[in-house]
C-alpha cells in the first residue's frame, strides 16, 4: 500500500545512439552482401576491404583480372594499337602537308588527249572541217550540174542553207566543248579531293581498329537494406507502459481513499500499516496510546492504532473490505489523552 513512484524517464539520447549504431551495422552488412565476387571465362571481379573512411566505415576496392588468354589478347591488341598509332601519325603528317597546299594542283592530273593550248571546240571543229569542205564541194558540183550560176538567186539560197548547217555544227561543237571542259574540271576536282581525303580516311580506319573487350558480368540479386533494432522506440514504449501502470496505481489508490473516507466521519482508518512517521504523544483514558503520524498517501493525522483498541473495545474496530482496520471514534469517547 506504499505510495507508488513515477518511473524514471528513459535515456532517449542513449537509445537513439544505439538505434543509429544498429542501422549503421545493418547498412554495412547490406553493402557487404551486395559485393559479390564473380568468376567468368573472360576474367574475375573481386571486392576487398582496403581501408576506412574518416568516419570509420570500411572502404572497398573492386579489382578486375582478365583470364590468361584474354590478358594475352589484350597485350597483343595494345601492341597492335601502338603500331597503328605510329602509322596513323605518319598519315597525319602527310595529311597536314596535303591540307597546307594552296588549292588544287592541276598539273598532277593526267593530260586530256588533245594538243596543248587547243580548246575542246577547236578540237571538235578540226574533226568536222573535212566533212564541211566535202559538203561544200558537193553543193557547188550539184548547183553547177543543175545550171545554177554563181551569184544567182537560187545559188545564194543554196549557199545560205549550207551556211546555216555549218553554223549549227559550230554551235553543237561549242556546246559539246563546254560540256567536255566542265566534265574535265569536275574530274580534276574529284581526283584532287580524293587525294586529300585518302590519308584522312586511312587515319580514321586505323583509329577504329580492334578495340579492347571487357568481361560481361552478371547482375547479382541485391540484398535489401534492413534497419537495425528500434531501441529508441522500444525504450519509449517501455516507458509509456510503466507510466500507464503508475497512473493505474494512482487511480486505484485514489479510489480506495475515496471509498475509505466515504464511510463517514465516525469510522476512521486506523490500521498501523497505512501510517508512517508514527510518534506517541499521549494515552487514551482507556489505556491505549495516542499518536501523530503521516498516512502513506501524504496526509497527516492524529489518533489511535486499531491493533491497540481492538483488545480493549473490540466492537469499536471494523474491518474494511480492503483488509485494513478502522476505528469508530464515537464508541471510544471523545477524550484523546490523559
Amino acid at each position: 500500500m506504499g505510495k507508488p513512484s513515477a518511473p524514471p524517464p528513459p535515456d532517449y539520447a542513449g537509445a537513439a545512439q544505439a538505434t543509429a549504431a544498429g542501422n549503421l551495422d545493418a547498412a554495412r552488412a547490406t553493402a557487404a552482401a551486395n559485393r559479390v565476387n564473380q568468376i567468368t571465362p573472360q576474367g574475375t571481379l573481386n571486392y576487398d576491404v582496403t581501408g576506412k573512411d574518416p568516419f570509420g566505415n570500411p572502404t572497398w576496392t573492386a579489382t578486375q583480372t582478365l583470364a590468361p588468354d584474354q590478358q594475352k589478347l589484350l597485350d597483343q591488341q595494345t601492341g597492335l594499337s601502338q603500331g597503328l598509332l605510329g602509322t596513323a601519325q605518319t598519315g597525319l603528317d602527310y595529311a597536314n602537308k596535303t591540307l597546307a597546299s594552296p588549292g588544287v594542283d592541276m598539273s598532277s592530273l593526267p593530260q586530256m588527249p588533245i594538243n596543248a593550248g587547243q580548246t575542246y571546240q577547236d578540237a571538235m571543229m578540226q574533226q568536222l572541217n573535212p566533212q564541211i569542205d566535202r559538203q561544200q564541194q558537193m553543193l557547188d558540183t550539184k548547183l553547177a550540174n543543175q545550171g545554177i550560176t554563181q551569184g544567182s538567186e537560187a545559188w545564194k539560197n543554196a549557199q545560205d542553207d549550207a551556211a546555216r548547217s555549218r553554223n549549227n555544227l559550230l554551235a553543237q561543237a561549242t556546246t559539246q566543248g563546254m560540256g567536255m571542259g566542265l566534265n574535265a574540271q569536275n574530274q580534276a576536282f574529284t581526283q584532287a579531293g580524293y587525294n586529300q581525303n585518302l590519308p584522312i580516311n586511312i587515319i580514321n580506319a586505323l583509329r577504329s581498329g580492334t578495340q579492347v573487350g571487357t568481361p560481361n558480368y552478371v547482375n547479382p540479386a541485391q540484398q535489401a537494406q534492413t534497419a537495425g533494432p528500434d531501441l529508441l522506440g522500444a525504450a519509449n514504449a517501455n516507458y509509456q507502459g510503466q507510466m500507464q501502470g503508475y497512473n493505474a496505481q494512482q487511480a486505484g489508490m485514489g479510489n480506495m481513499m475515496n471509498g475509505l473516507f466515504g464511510l463517514g466521519s465516525a469510522a476512521i482508518m486506523s490500521d498501523r500499516r497505512l501510517k508512517k512517521n508514527i510518534k506517541r504523544v499521549g494515552t487514551h483514558i482507556l489505556g491505549f496510546g495516542i499518536y501523530t503520524y503521516d498516512y502513506i498517501w501524504g496526509e497527516k493525522g492524529k489518533g489511535v492504532m486499531a491493533d491497540e483498541v481492538k483488545p480493549v473495545v473490540p466492537e469499536a474496530v471494523v474491518r474494511h473490505p480492503s483488509g485494513f482496520d478502522m476505528v469508530n471514534y464515537n464508541m471510544i469517547g471523545g477524550a484523546y489523552a490523559i
